[in-house]
């Protein structure tokens, strides 16, 4: 028999802790305004949260909005999420969508371009003061 622990919770401090995320995300109303870039930046820091927080293979289940705009989110941070289903939920007034993903268990795009970065370096000079203003992550000189 499977136990279920259900988290009403931040995120501060739970890294890597979690199976599963099951979110009713602001519509626009809440926000404080309908803008749609809120909600891009809404949908977008709430997924790039989740990564830290979900285990390897662990879900989001997602009632938004805009459906359309969350997958190209999800598009956006291709390594990190596996798109699983979008399904269109017809109400009174809208077109919700019932968005699931899954989280990879490495951000695959981020290693593969700091792989290529690294092979391309041998052919180009940069100081490590530049390569962190750049890249926004420190080097270690001692292993070049």
């Amino acid at each position: 028999m499977r136990v279920c622990k259900l988290f009403c919770t931040d995120t501060y401090n739970r890294n890597d802790s979690v199976d599963a995320i099951v979110s009713n995300l602001p519509w626009g109303i809440m926000t404080g305004s309908k803008n749609v870039s809120d909600l891009q930046t809404t949908y977008e820091v709430f997924l790039r949260t989740a990564w830290y927080v979900l285990k390897d293979g662990a879900r989001i289940v997602m009632l938004v909005l805009r459906g359309l705009q969350l997958t190209r989110i999800i598009r956006k941070l291709s390594g990190r999420y596996r798109l699983l289903s979008v399904n269109c939920v017809r109400t009174t007034n809208n077109l919700p969508s019932i968005v699931v993903v899954e989280k990879l268990a490495t951000d695959e795009v981020r290693v593969a371009v700091k792989r290529q970065l690294d092979y391309l370096s041998q052919f180009v000079s940069v100081s490590s003061e530049m390569y962190s203003a750049v890249h926004y992550e420190k080097i270690d000189e001692t292993t070049t």
